[in-house]
């Protein structure tokens, strides 16, 4: 996890640790269906429907940005 003042990156395949400290994957799918671009609708896409399975088969790296001030999760270009 890296944090600035305005936001907060974590790395999903970091928190898909599947131990302990790990998030569970309902837990991290349900805050990615929360998650819209209207500015990318691919990127909405891929977020929702690829991002984890792409991680856990280490096919990618995908790196959620939250708004530190509301937790918001971004969708910023």
């Amino acid at each position: 996890m890296q944090e600035t003042s305005k936001y907060t990156v974590f790395n999903i395949r970091e928190y898909l640790d599947y131990g302990s400290h790990g998030l569970e994957e309902d837990t991290l799918l349900q805050v990615l269906s929360e998650f819209s671009c209207e500015i990318n609708p691919d990127v909405e896409r891929f977020i929702k429907k690829q991002s984890v399975e792409f991680a856990k088969k280490q096919q990618s790296v995908t790196y959620l940005v939250f708004s530190t001030g509301d937790a918001e999760l971004e969708c910023e270009f």
